[in-house]
């Protein structure tokens, strides 16, 4: 598929594609309910200042989704400039009626292998030397 198919496929579901020069094509839709991940994919939790898990494992082809679970807004920020969330808002609730607002997401599909490190740009390494993960995609 072609990045304009990509763009295409991703203006009928709502959602915002781009591509960066590391190869690797990054969707992110805050506003609208993410899509079920690609087989072999992994969902990441942002939470308490970490990344759950800190580490996945996935094949070139799968997505890596990540969703801020937390009171507070972070990001997923490769290392190396590959990507960049943006900020995550935090959730919301329960409200009066036990409602909860999930928090904002970001969904990368990798299409390198490679080991991609990354961190929270609002809570970087230096202050947080924990909140930090791994992403490691194998052919």
């Amino acid at each position: 598929m072609t990045f304009v198919g990509l763009i295409s496929a991703a203006a009928l579901t709502g959602y915002f594609a781009c591509s960066t020069g590391s190869g690797l094509v990054a969707v992110t839709g805050p506003s609208a309910p993410a899509p079920p991940l690609p087989a072999g994919s992994a969902d990441v939790i942002i939470q308490d200042f970490e990344y759950i898990p800190a580490s996945v494992s996935i094949k070139v082809g799968a997505s890596v989704r990540w969703t801020n679970r937390g009171p507070s807004p972070h990001t997923t920020t490769s290392n190396v400039g590959a990507w960049d969330s943006g900020q995550l808002s935090p959730q919301n609730g329960p409200d009066k009626s036990g409602v909860v607002t999930p928090g904002g997401s970001f969904q990368a599909v990798f299409t390198k292998a490679g080991t991609y490190s990354y961190f929270c740009k609002l809570h970087p390494p230096s202050l947080y030397p924990g909140f930090v993960g791994t992403v490691v995609v194998t052919p």
